[in-house]
């Protein structure tokens, strides 16, 4: 029987961590399963609503979260360093599933396509508070379950996957992770063309996941000068990990989307 980590690393995430954790503990299927929750020193109840759900499935749910803040790329490498099983799902402290069959679809996805790194699956994006929902044009447009670099390319945002949550890795492939990917903000985007070195990227053309907008996420919070200058610096390190094949595309975009903006707000 295959063996499933899901990692959930979360920040004062305490109005939402319930939800999380309950979408990742109703998932179904022919599958051992393992959820590994990781408060990165918290400062509101964060660690005591884990704790509740460790004591509600002590077979299932562990609490692995580090004494003192390792910052957002730190609990990520600690939580990938404690996974045991053949695949490893993502799902962030404030994201849920929405299909209870997402770790068994996409684990069989992965099993029946050995060539394949990864794979990842529609999203909904859920503005709060608010509650307006969407889907990206982006993952509603691509028309094959197989995906390499030059197709994330093709979009000027390079970011096809769009949200850590909708994604499942190869176990296998973890300790390859270079030191590069964890020096800045750990990210989909880099870690997609970091993959896709090892085979190309799966996709499942359904919804299985929630991802949540609000004033305090990691990307939603900051100002548009803000978010620039971390997507220069997140494609920065694409560049430097991806396939040398990808290297011009990447670049122009770089110029293109990030530093033509950049120059006209600080000229003004």
């Amino acid at each position: 029987m295959i063996r499933i980590t899901t990692m959930i690393p979360a920040y004062n995430q305490e109005a939402y961590i319930d939800a999380t954790i309950a979408s990742a503990v109703a998932q179904l299927g022919a599958f051992r399963h393992e959820i590994l929750v990781s408060s990165d020193g918290s400062t509101d109840g964060t660690r005591e609503r884990i704790r509740a759900w460790q004591k509600r499935f002590p077979m299932l749910v562990r609490d692995v979260s580090p004494e003192r803040n390792l910052g957002i790329s730190g609990n990520f490498r600690h939580l990938f360093q404690a996974a045991s099983g053949d695949y490893l799902a993502i799902l962030e402290g404030d994201d849920l599933w929405t299909d209870p069959c997402k770790l068994e679809k996409q684990a069989r996805f992965l099993q029946q396509n050995d060539d394949c790194s990864m794979v990842f699956s529609m999203i909904r994006v859920r503005q709060l508070p608010s509650g307006k929902e969407s889907f990206l044009d982006r993952q509603t447009g691509l028309t094959t379950t197989k995906l390499r670099g030059e197709d994330f390319l093709a979009d000027p945002s390079m970011n096809l996957i769009a949200n850590f949550s909708s994604c499942m890795l190869r176990t296998k492939l973890l300790p390859e992770l270079p030191d590069r990917l964890f020096r800045e903000r750990f990210n989909e985007i880099a870690m997609a063309f970091f993959f896709e070195r090892f085979g190309p990227i799966g996709f499942l053309k359904e919804e299985m996941s929630v991802y949540h907008q609000h004033a305090g996420g990691v990307w939603t919070g900051i100002s548009r000068e803000a978010q620039l200058r971390s997507g220069l610096e997140t494609r920065q390190m694409v560049l430097e990990i991806a396939d040398a094949r990808h290297a011009g595309r990447i670049r122009e975009i770089m110029e293109e989307r990030y530093r033509k903006p950049l120059a006209e707000l600080e000229g003004k």
